[in-house]
This record gives structure tokens, C-alpha cells and sequence, in this order.
């Protein structure tokens, strides 16, 4: 077998196992399923931890982004509301929330460091 023709068969169990597992199918009978089609169970099985992996990975990342964010905004609102308040009283200073910044920024990039 070509490598394009191993690709595309490989490409096609989890599509369907993806496809059985978004039906809610349980994962003994996908595999009775697919071993019935001449895959290896075991290779099924796999692959059945593989997909639900990825899906919590991608649940991983977006909660990252999402606390990222929050994280920025609220650091943003913290500064604005802090100069805002120093610029209203005629201070000559006032307090810079830089680390919930960061805070958000590193967490954003670890959600992608973590997502590959």
C-alpha cells in the first residue's frame, strides 16, 4: 500500500470512530465494530483515548483563553480605574497592576504551549 492510500485508511477509522463516539456508541462496541471491519483492537483503542484526549485538550485551550482574557481585562479595568481615580484627587501617582497583566499573558501562552 502507498503511504497516501495508509493515510487516508488511517484518516477514515477515526472519522468514524469519531463519528461513533459523537453518538454516544460505547467504546466495546466500536471496537466490535471496527475488529469486525479487520482493524486491530487494540489500535482501535487507541485511537477511542486519542480522540477523547484531543477533545480535552481543545476544552483545556479554550478555558485558558477564556481566563486569559479575563485576567487582561481585569487588570485593564484595575489600571484604568486607578489612574482614573489618582487623575480625580490630583495625586501624582498611582498604582500600576501589571501582574495580573502578565498573569493573563502567560496564562494565554500556556494554554497554547499546552495545546500543541
Amino acid at each position: 500500500m502507498s503511504d497516501a492510500a495508509i493515510s487516508s485508511e488511517i484518516e477514515a477509522i477515526h472519522e468514524n470512530v469519531r463519528s461513533l463516539l459523537k453518538d454516544k456508541v460505547p467504546d466495546g462496541k466500536i471496537v466490535e465494530h471496527l475488529s469486525a471491519l479487520g482493524h486491530e483492537p487494540y489500535y482501535i483503542e487507541t485511537v477511542i483515548e486519542n480522540i477523547r484526549e484531543e477533545g480535552e485538550d481543545r476544552k483545556s485551550f479554550r478555558n485558558s483563553l477564556i481566563m486569559g482574557g479575563c485576567y487582561l481585562i481585569g487588570g485593564s479595568a484595575l489600571n484604568a480605574i486607578s489612574y482614573l481615580s489618582a487623575t480625580n484627587v490630583g495625586a501624582g501617582f498611582f498604582y500600576l497592576f501589571w501582574g495580573v497583566m502578565v498573569l493573563g499573558v502567560v496564562t494565554i501562552v500556556r494554554g497554547f504551549i499546552l495545546y500543541r
